[in-house]
């Protein structure tokens, strides 16, 4: 999927521009890292992909389609998007299974199959493969999202947002919760998704990873892009 973002702008506030004049364009299968520190504005334009929240100014394109409240192109486009928020957004009185699962009732997006039942051996295979590409041991989709830890709970969250194969993962500081090896269990995977064509957006905190993977890095810094290091020289 392709990204564009032209001459961006998002306040909350009047005369408080969180986001400021910015210009991205994602290529369909590119791996882009989005930096900053706290309050540069990385969550704000996750959120303007996602369609979460809509620009004040300027335009925000995936595949073409315009990005606008009420689209029915745009809530099309949403299938085709896997999300881990920065806060999980899992349900915590239910189970693992059913929370990995619920993207499956939606049809699997960047296949183009149709939609799983949400019980039934074929969607029990899909779940436990997302679990088990994310580190986690299948024993646990029986418990409550409650009853995880924290690191437990943002795997959880990446393997709900990877199990319709989308074609543009958006993930809000992945690994924040996570130890050095489960951190690379994800970045494993992340990479391998990306080379078989999914397009990714990641926002970090971990200049470790940065200096690691080496891919297309935007630095933002009070709203605006200061930097795109399209080479992935790690600069920062």
């Amino acid at each position: 999927m392709m990204v564009s973002m032209k001459q961006v702008s998002k306040a909350y506030h009047p005369n408080s521009l969180v986001l400021r004049n910015v210009n991205i364009e994602l290529k369909k299968g590119e791996f882009l890292f989005v930096i900053g520190d706290s309050g540069a504005g990385k969550t704000s334009l996750l959120k303007l992909i996602t369609g979460e929240e809509f620009p004040s100014s300027g335009s925000v394109n995936l595949d073409g389609v315009k990005c606008e409240a009420g689209s029915g192109k745009m809530l099309k486009l949403r299938r085709r998007i896997g999300v881990v928020h920065q806060d999980y957004r899992l349900l915590k009185d239910r189970t693992v299974y059913e929370n990995v699962a619920i993207p499956l009732f939606f049809g699997r997006a960047g296949t183009g199959l149709q939609p799983v039942s949400f019980f039934g051996r074929g969607a029990e295979r899909l779940v436990e493969d997302a679990i088990t590409a994310v580190g986690l041991s299948t024993k646990i989709l029986d418990a409550t999202v409650r009853e995880l830890s924290g690191g437990e709970q943002q795997r959880v969250a990446i393997a709900r947002a990877i199990i319709n194969v989308p074609d543009l993962l958006i993930a809000d500081e992945p690994t924040g919760s996570l130890d050095h090896d489960h951190t690379w269990t994800v970045m494993d995977l992340f990479q391998k998704l990306n080379i078989k064509g999914m397009t990714m957006l990641v926002a970090t905190h971990d200049r470790d990873i940065i200096r690691k993977v080496r891919k297309r890095t935007l630095h933002l810094s009070g709203g605006t892009v200061r930097v795109d290091d399209r080479e992935g020289a790690c600069i920062f």
